[in-house]
């Protein structure tokens, strides 16, 4: 791909830009430099981005990344003009996402953001509250999905496992849907359409998030065990510590999205492919032993809150009752198996996951 387009700048749709503009490396072949590199775009309804980044509307064409200075392409002119030379060039800098402002639930505004795109990549999403999800996902998804079709590109979504949580088994990529709750009810029918919009997509499935953006309110590794350790608490769970509990690191949710993308090159016009992210499957108590191991404090159980514990705090805090409503994923053992992508992405070990994060 050389253009993509990335919806969102939280957590994954920040990782996806990272792999993409730092794919594009100077490779040394011979008498020759080469770079493959993408062009990013993220749309967010601000338009902002990280300090010193560009930012420009929708209604102009978004600018392609920022090149390298004219003393750096003399040098690597240089370099390579020398007959059988092997020497490195210096690193032609990486490639700068380009921010731009639009609404993704606004179809005129995402098909300017994406046209000239070969992928979308949908990180967007809504408060963890299933009544905002019920009023703004379908209609979030199915803007992403009109664009996409309209201008005949592909877009990948990340999926969780919420449609699939009543699940008595390993989820794989032919589990059946099993949700307990509204929210997997919504993330099923939001599958379902994707499986039946002309447009092609796939939906990436991820357990439990940890790694580098990990957002303490949207990952509950971090929220709930390696912050409190690292200042000098006790990790707190709502949930069997003992179980296993399927966990992906972002970087490899975000380079099995990216290789979604890839697969959806070969598929007939209208596919939906539904795929796994790599995962492991460690305990909770597993991974707070190792948060104070990393961090050379004294080992402490986590502290485990029974579920009717969380449906009490539940009553008052909306965050607990959306969590105490998915009691199968967190009380009995919630284990992703390997899929499709398993051996063509990186697996991160989990521990670096949380060394990411500390």
């Amino acid at each position: 791909m050389t253009t993509a387009l990335i919806i969102g700048n939280g957590q994954i749709g920040a990782e996806i830009a990272t792999q993409l503009t730092q794919a594009g490396t100077t490779v040394r072949i011979a008498t020759q430099l080469t770079q493959a590199g993408t062009t990013v775009r993220i749309a967010t309804r601000s338009g902002g981005g990280a300090a010193g980044s560009s930012a420009s509307t929708v209604t102009s064409t978004p600018s392609r990344a920022l090149a390298p200075s004219t003393a750096d392409s003399e040098r690597s002119s240089a370099a390579s003009a020398i007959p059988g030379s092997t020497a490195e060039a210096p690193a032609t800098p990486a490639p700068v996402p380009t921010h731009i402002k639009a609404d993704a639930t606004d179809r005129e505004q995402l098909i300017a953001a994406a046209r000239g795109a070969d992928v979308i990549f949908a990180c967007a999403h809504a408060v963890y509250d299933s009544r905002v999800w019920e009023r703004v996902l379908p209609a979030l998804d199915s803007a992403v999905l009109d664009t996409a079709a309209e201008l005949g590109i592909p877009v990948v979504f990340p999926e969780s496992v919420y449609a699939f949580a009543g699940l008595d088994r390993p989820i794989t990529e032919s589990s059946p849907f099993a949700p307990v709750d509204a929210k997997g009810r919504i993330r099923q029918r939001l599958l379902e359409a994707r499986a039946a919009h002309p447009a092609t997509s796939a939906s990436v499935i991820a357990g439990d998030l940890l790694g580098r953006t990990a957002e303490p309110k949207t990952s509950v590794v971090r929220m709930c065990i390696t912050e409190p350790i690292a200042h000098g608490g006790r990790a707190f769970v709502p949930a069997r510590a003992d179980v296993a509990h399927g966990i992906t690191v972002i970087a490899d949710l975000a380079a099995a999205m990216i290789r979604a993308a890839e697969v959806l090159a070969d598929v007939p016009a209208g596919t939906h492919r539904l795929l796994l992210a790599p995962a492991s499957n460690p305990t909770l108590s597993e991974i707070a032993e190792f948060t104070h191991a990393e961090l050379g404090s004294r080992a402490k159980r986590p502290l485990a809150l029974p579920h009717w514990v969380i449906r009490t705090i539940g009553l008052f805090d909306r965050s607990m009752y959306e969590v105490g409503q998915l009691g199968p994923i967190w009380y009995e053992p919630c284990v992703i198996e390997p899929g499709t992508l398993a051996g063509s992405v990186p697996t991160t070990d989990w521990r670096d996951g949380v060394r990411q994060m500390l």
